[in-house]
């Protein structure tokens, strides 16, 4: 039993370095990372549900998920084959389109399930009915 934790300690520690190492390494995974922490306290700050919010933040984290296998696949092709090689980039520009994907059904999930919120909060805020 004590192998088992302490395998999975070690394991849970190897993760967390990845997460790290795509946070401080890259500016997209950061950046999404941030743009997910602001959209969760806007959230909070709209009263959404917890089921609103959780499948938001799902959408969300989902795009960081794609943004670090997207570089961890560039990083091994740039590490197998350093110069510019026509399948290699057509792999990375297949990638590029997957957080692409990922970010903008992300991004339209969350202003349809928080358009109306949004608008009911300001309209109350600013004196609108």
């Amino acid at each position: 039993m004590l192998g088992m934790l302490v395998k999975f300690w070690k394991s849970l520690k190897y993760a967390l370095n990845g997460v790290r190492f795509g946070f401080y390494s890259r500016k997209n995974v950061a950046a999404l990372t941030i743009t997910a922490v602001l959209l969760a306290g806007l959230l909070i700050w709209l009263g959404t549900s917890k089921i609103r919010f959780a499948i938001i933040m799902v959408a969300w984290i989902t795009v960081v998920i794609v943004e670090i296998v997207n570089t961890a696949v560039e990083t091994v092709i740039d590490a197998l084959h350093p110069g510019f090689d026509k399948t290699m980039g057509r792999a990375k520009d297949m990638m590029a389109g997957a957080v692409f994907l990922s970010l903008f059904s992300a991004t339209m999930l969350s202003f349809l399930m928080i358009w109306d919120p949004l608008i009911l909060k300001l309209t109350k805020l600013f004196g609108g009915g």
